[in-house]
C-alpha cells in the first residue's frame, strides 16, 4: 500500500504544480516574516531574561499564522486526494475559516514548544546540578516522559489537519484521534514522516516553492484518506479476530484508486502531452 501512496502523492502534487507553487507563496511570506522578526529580536537591546519568553511568544504567533495558511488549503488538499481539482476560491475563502483552527493548533504547538524549552533544561539542571552534586533519578524520569510525549506529538500532529478537515470534530477530539492513529499505525506514520522529510528537502532545494507546505498537506491528506479504507473495512467486518484484523486486504481496498490513477510512466511527468 505504501508504494501506491507514494506514487499517488507524487502524481497529485505534480499534476497540481501551479496551484502548489502559487499557494506556497503565502506560507513563504509568513516564514519570511518569522525570520525577520526573530532576527530583529535577536539583536534587540533588552534584558536577557525576557528574550527567551519573547522568542517563544513570537514562535507561537507565527505558528498560528502558518497553521491558518495550512487550513486555508485544507479543503483543496482533500479534493486533490479524491482525484478532484483544487479551487483557488476555496483557498482564499478558507483563510477566515482556517483562522480559528489555525489559532487552536498553533497555540497548542506553541504551548508544547514552551514546555520543551522550559521543562527539559529545568529538570536536567535538577538531575545534574551545576555544583557537581548528584541529583535524583526522578528528574531523569521526568525528562524521559517529556521527551516521549514530544516525540509522539511530533508524529501524531501529521494527522491533525486531515482529521479536522474530513471528520470536522472538535479540537480535543481531533487531537485524541491523532494519537490513536499514531498508536494504531506506527509504522505507516513513520513512513509518512519520511516522505515529508523528503518534501522538506525538496522544498529547501526549490527555495520553498515546491512541494512546500501545500505539498506536505496533500501528502498528509493522501495518507489519511488511504488509511481510512482500513477502518471502513474493519467497520463492515466487526467479527474479525485480532490476527485477521492485521491482514488488511489492501489490494482490494485500493483497487478503485489504482484504476482511477492508472499507469503513470516517468515520461508522463515530463511530456504529458504525449500520453
Amino acid at each position: 500500500m505504501f508504494g501506491f501512496f507514494f506514487k499517488k502523492n507524487l502524481c497529485d502534487v505534480w499534476d497540481n504544480i501551479f496551484y502548489v507553487v502559487i499557494t506556497n507563496f503565502f506560507s513563504l511570506i509568513v516564514l519570511f516574516g518569522a525570520v525577520m522578526t526573530f532576527k530583529y529580536e535577536l539583536f534587540l537591546d533588552m534584558n536577557e531574561a525576557w528574550r527567551k519568553p519573547l522568542f517563544l511568544a513570537t514562535f507561537t504567533f507565527f505558528s498560528i499564522l502558518v497553521c491558518t495558511v495550512a487550513f486555508a488549503g485544507g479543503e483543496n488538499a482533500s479534493s486533490i486526494a479524491r482525484f478532484n481539482a483544487p479551487r483557488y476560491g476555496n483557498f482564499f475563502c478558507g483563510f477566515l475559516r482556517g483562522l480559528k483552527e489555525g489559532a487552536m493548533i498553533g497555540l497548542f504547538i506553541g504551548i508544547v514548544t514552551t514546555v520543551a524549552f522550559v521543562s527539559i533544561p529545568f529538570y536536567f539542571s535538577m538531575w545534574k546540578p551545576a555544583d557537581g552534586s548528584t541529583g535524583s533519578l526522578v528528574w531523569l524520569g521526568f525528562i524521559i516522559v517529556i521527551f516521549w510525549f514530544l516525540f509522539a506529538t511530533f508524529f501524531a500532529l501529521q494527522w491533525y489537519m486531515p482529521v479536522r478537515v474530513v471528520m470536522k470534530n472538535g479540537f480535543f477530539k481531533c487531537l485524541k484521534k491523532c494519537y490513536l492513529l499514531l498508536l494504531d499505525n506506527m509504522g505507516f506514520t513513520f513512513s509518512v514522516a519520511m516522505v515529508n522529510f523528503l518534501n522538506v528537502l525538496l522544498t529547501v532545494v526549490t527555495f520553498g516553492l515546491f512541494p512546500g507546505m501545500t505539498g506536505i498537506m496533500v501528502t498528509n491528506m493522501n495518507a489519511f484518506r488511504l488509511r481510512m479504507y482500513k477502518y471502513d473495512w474493519l467497520e463492515v467486518n466487526p467479527d474479525l479476530t485480532m490476527e485477521e484484523r492485521k491482514d488488511v486486504p489492501w489490494d482490494a481496498l485500493i483497487a478503485k484508486d489504482k484504476k482511477t490513477l492508472g499507469p503513470r510512466p516517468l515520461k508522463s511527468f515530463i511530456f504529458p502531452w504525449k500520453e
